[in-house]
């Protein structure tokens, strides 16, 4: 999950994963209550530099065509209040997220508004 937000989550530089006890006593409720005590996803992971911080929330699907690769949807929230949901492939034995093509996403997963390139880190909306 860490090799996902290096590749997509455009978490500056410098920002430190949250770890459980630090997200339980956070100064902000989102994190207290995403990170804390999980409750919202599978898995969740956050970010924190200064007063700013990133979530990703991701939520694992059947699996894809190849059997080599997994298919995650996973949301992205900053504390500026933007949001992002995306569709991506994980091949556990490469290590290696990629972005899912079209047919892998489901009408609830919020297609985004744009085509990414592939160099594209998250489609913040």
């Amino acid at each position: 999950m860490e090799d996902f937000v290096a590749v997509f989550g455009e978490v500056p530089d410098g920002a430190c994963r949250l770890q459980d006890y630090e997200a339980r006593y956070h100064s902000d409720t989102w994190i207290q209550r995403l990170l804390g005590e999980g409750i919202a996803c599978a898995y969740v992971i956050g970010y924190q530099l200064e007063v700013r911080w990133w979530t990703f929330c991701f939520e694992r699907r059947a699996a894809s065509n190849d059997a080599d690769q997994e298919v995650w949807v996973v949301e992205g929230y900053d504390s500026g209040g933007r949001s992002w949901r995306g569709v991506f492939l994980y091949a556990p034995t490469q290590a290696r997220w990629r972005r899912a093509p079209r047919e892998y996403w489901s009408a609830g997963d919020g297609l985004p508004a744009r085509t990414p390139r592939p160099t594209d880190g998250a489609d913040w909306t």
